[in-house]
């Protein structure tokens, strides 16, 4: 699906009002499988990266900087596909996976070895591409997780709709760091200003390690806060996985899973991508079924974009006591995906 264009949305220039570094470690999508061909080259551009992603025949997808080490041509418009290596359009210089020179046409037997190509760890799943990124170089420390089994327990006993390309939507590029985003697992108070809900919601549960921090609210007055046991009402749980995903399942008569993902493009804007995965009911086959249930899982995310786009990070924020336990956990937690000394947020 081609970016989707927001008429509220004005794009703000001022970074000073975000205060996080611009480049965190962690798991970040980049685009969908289905996006990705096989023998197919895509210049893409993340992290204040010009990159190249290319599909092999054997089906893996390989991410490499962009740029050729022998004379700087981009791989990304005009390279091809050989075996397993991109081929540079410039001189025809072979780069494998790895990021080595592997083969220089018109000196067959002395390839470059004192050149390489940075090579980005790639993992993809249920449909989803993503890429590891560290500013020191090091690779995965924590493993992406499954949204299916790990974003709640009910979930992994339902059966989902696979997302067609109307339910993986990608935003666009906006002013708007990825810490904005996932402080909504912290934020259940929003729901009633921005979303509408009758009350404010309430935590029954929290709880984070390594790389994963989770939160699960429920709506309706019958909730006792931090007791999950208190009502068997709608929930809303919310898995982040480092600071750039956050997978969420609202549970009730219609299930749904979506993984919101932003990815940071440089260091003022991000691509902000959805998808959506439908539980398998009986009347989906009704008219207009799909894409009303669609709808409605799609309909509030513009209301927060509208808030994000224009947010200014507050460090320190001035927290209600209603609000500051929450906060400070998931601030706290969100510090190991920062580069040491560059501007890890901190309520302290």
């Amino acid at each position: 699906m081609e970016p989707v264009s927001l008429s509220h949305s004005q794009h703000v220039t001022n970074t000073a009002r975000l205060v996080p570094h611009w480049r965190p470690s962690g798991w970040f999508q980049i685009g969908w499988s289905r996006g990705f061909s096989r023998g197919e080259v895509r210049p893409l551009r993340y992290f204040g990266r010009d990159l190249v992603a290319y599909r092999t025949d054997d089906g893996l997808l390989h991410v490499l900087d962009a740029h050729c080490r022998h004379l700087g041509a981009h791989l990304g418009y005009g390279g091809r596909v050989q075996d397993d290596c991109i081929v540079c359009p410039f001189h025809g210089w072979h780069w494998d996976p790895d990021g080595r020179n592997r083969y220089i046409p018109y000196q067959e037997d002395r390839p470059n070895k004192s050149r390489r190509l940075t090579s980005w760890p790639i993992h993809e799943h249920a449909g989803v591409v993503y890429m590891w990124h560290d500013l020191a170089g090091d690779g995965p420390t924590w493993a992406v997780p499954d949204i299916f089994a790990d974003t709640a327990g009910h979930t992994a006993a339902l059966t989902y709709r696979d997302p067609g390309p109307e339910a993986q939507i990608s935003y666009g590029q906006l002013t708007l760091h990825p810490q904005l985003v996932s402080e909504n697992a912290a934020d259940p108070i929003h729901f009633r200003y921005v979303h509408g809900t009758r009350d404010h919601p309430v935590f029954i549960r929290r709880w984070e390690r390594e790389g994963l921090w989770f939160s699960q609210i429920g709506f309706g007055r019958r909730w006792v806060e931090m007791e999950p046991d208190s009502h068997d009402g709608d929930t809303l749980s919310i898995l982040l996985a480092g600071v750039g995903m956050s997978y969420t399942s609202l549970s009730g008569s219609d299930n749904t899973l979506i993984l919101l993902s932003t990815t940071p493009i440089d260091d003022t804007t991000s691509e902000l991508f959805q998808t959506v995965w439908l539980e398998e009911l009986p009347g989906d086959d009704a008219p207009d079924a799909i894409e009303g249930r669609l709808q409605r899982a799609t309909a509030q995310l513009p209301n927060d974009i509208a808030i994000w786009e224009h947010q200014r990070f507050e460090n320190p924020p001035a927290l209600a006591t209603a609000e500051g336990r929450a906060y400070t956990d998931l601030r706290l937690w969100a510090r190991q995906f920062y580069p040491s000394g560059h501007g890890a947020p901190s309520l302290r």
